[in-house]
Formats: structure tokens, C-alpha cells, sequence
């Protein structure tokens, strides 16, 4: 109950107040468009976003806003998240560039997660280590990539990950190796747990740097000939079902292309809906539905997002 009458009679000015001093004030903003924060380019504004650089900032963040009974939420890069209309009533701890330091030796790496599975690429591509190329295009953070063992081209993060470092919801500094991940498809240990992932330690192998870098090449092609990349998207919007693919699945319903308003399923990959310019949640949220209903109609299967759906 305290919550509620938290979200309805405090302003962000009035909630940021509860954070002074845990950051300096240019990292602490009020009323933030989430529009700008995520690569859906969709959402309402968010009453608080600490822009938080290293786990001891994050722990303590979270112990205020537990404290006062403010909702929280993290945000990385902004991918495979939408952000509902009215926005998010509460706090956004971001985590960003800030805390993307890497670090190899040998073939063991240990990196931040902030760093961009992109720019996390191209240091291992340097660095002749292989294994991580299928993870180039996929947008996000490695932390957010760990928390749904993201993947592409038959690799997943969780079959590279060592150890994953994470703030539980204690607000204490945790350690998980491989086997308490319990990785699965899209889905860790973590995945309905309250924790903020802060670090992981990944094993590679050694490989050709040139001969990575020209698969990594290879991946960005294929993603500029069969990916919408020119519209605002959160990449995949379903979850693989069992058996089969969700774009095939929207693809023989003959889904290409449906609208509902500026919310889109797109013509050149049935799996991204993209945001043709003024989307709003709603819209988005309906094409979601009707894509959902129609399936499952004619096959049975119920589609499950992928992308996270937070705020009012």
C-alpha cells in the first residue's frame, strides 16, 4: 500500500531526493523520456534514472530505493525491453559504457556489464579469441545478454560463461559459476530473481584473428540483408517455441506487414516488429496480441515475448 501512494502522490523531483548523495547530481536526473533510453524508441517518462558506474553505486541505490519503497528497475542498453506509455513510476538505474571495462588473459576474460556484446566482439576479434562472433549484432549489454542467455546462429552467452558476479536482493555482492547458472534457452538462474548482474568471467578460445574478423563481417551482412536494422526495434520480439521458429510461424499467417498504427511486423523478417516512427506501447502491445491470437488459431501454439515489458 505504501508503494502505491508512493507512485501516485510523489513527482520524480520528489522521489530523487531519496537518492541525493549516493551519486553526484549530473547522474541523477528527474521526468527522463524513456523514448531516448531505448531502442524501441517507445515509453513514457521515468521519475528517477541514476546513471550508476561501478556495483558499490548500484548496491546502494538499490538499499534506498528498497528502503523507501520505491520500484526499481535496470536498464543496460535499452534493448529487448518496451516501455509502457505512462511511463515508469519510480527509479531506472542505468548501467552503460561506464562500466564496460575488459580485461583478457590468456583465454579468460572478464568484463563489466556495460559493455556492449558488439564492442565485447570486436576486443575478442583483436585479441584472437574465438567464440563470441554469433553475439556481434545482437543489441545490448552482457549483462542483460547473461540474464536471458541471449543467442544467435546456434551460440548462446551461457555456454562461454564462467562465473557471473551479480547484486542479490540483500543488495549483497554474489558469485554463481557456470553450473549454478543453470543456462537454458533464454533463461538463467537469475531470469525471475530481483538481482542486478554487475560482471562475468568468460572462456574463450584462441583463434585467427583475421579469420574472426571475417566472420564477424560475415554476421553483420547477413544481418543488414535479413534484419530491418533501418527502424527502431527490441531485435526478436517471441521466444523460439519448441519445434518450430516464431517468424516462420508469423511468416505462413501471412503477418508481414500488419500495422496497428505505427507499430509494424516487418516485411523483411516476421520476427521484428518495428516502430515506423510514432508507435506507441499500446499499439505495440496490440500487434503483439492479435500476432499471438492468430497463431495460435492456426497452429496451436501460443507465441511467448522475449522482450521485457515494464512500467504503467
Amino acid at each position: 500500500m505504501a508503494i502505491l501512494c508512493l507512485e501516485k502522490c510523489m513527482s520524480g523531483k520528489d522521489i530523487i531526493h531519496i537518492f541525493k548523495g549516493l551519486l553526484p547530481d549530473e547522474r541523477l536526473l528527474s521526468d527522463v523520456d524513456m523514448k531516448r533510453l531505448t531502442t524501441f524508441r517507445i515509453g513514457g517518462p521515468a521519475d528517477v534514472v541514476a546513471e550508476a558506474q561501478n556495483g558499490e553505486e548500484i548496491a546502494c541505490l538499490i538499499r534506498a530505493a528498497r528502503g523507501a519503497g520505491v520500484p526499481f528497475v535496470v536498464l543496460g542498453n535499452g534493448s529487448n525491453v518496451l516501455v509502457r506509455d505512462k511511463g515508469f513510476r519510480g527509479l531506472v538505474i542505468r548501467i552503460n559504457s561506464a562500466m564496460s571495462n575488459v580485461k583478457a588473459e590468456g583465454n579468460i576474460v572478464r568484463a563489466q556489464a556495460g559493455i556492449t556484446l558488439s564492442a565485447l566482439a570486436r576486443f575478442l576479434a583483436a585479441g584472437a579469441l574465438a567464440g563470441f562472433e554469433f553475439a556481434s549484432g545482437i543489441p545490448g549489454c552482457l549483462g542483460g545478454g547473461i540474464y536471458m542467455n541471449a543467442g544467435a546462429y546456434n551460440g548462446e552467452i551461457g555456454n562461454l560463461v564462467r562465473e557471473v558476479s551479480f547484486i542479490d536482493e540483500q543488495s549483497r555482492l554474489v558469485k554463481f559459476n557456470q553450473a549454478e547458472m543453470k543456462f537454458s534457452y533464454r533463461h538463467c538462474a537469475l531470469s525471475e530473481r530481483e538481482v542486478v548482474i554487475t560482471e562475468a568471467c568468460l572462456e574463450l578460445e584462441q583463434g585467427d584473428s583475421k579469420q574472426i574478423e571475417q566472420m564477424l563481417r560475415d554476421y553483420t551482412r547477413r544481418r543488414k540483408e535479413r534484419q530491418p536494422l533501418e527502424y527502431p526495434s527490441a531485435g526478436s520480439m517471441f521466444k523460439r517455441p519448441e519445434g518450430a521458429y516464431a517468424a516462420a510461424l508469423i511468416d505462413q499467417a501471412g503477418l508481414k506487414g500488419m500495422r496497428v498504427g505505427d507499430a509494424c511486423i516487418s516485411e523483411k523478417h516476421a520476427g521484428f516488429f518495428i516502430n515506423l516512427g510514432g508507435a506507441t506501447a499500446e499499439q505495440m502491445l496490440e500487434l503483439v496480441q492479435k500476432t499471438q491470437e492468430i497463431v495460435y488459431g492456426r497452429t496451436g501454439i501460443m507465441l511467448c515475448p522475449e522482450v521485457r515489458i515494464i512500467g504503467e
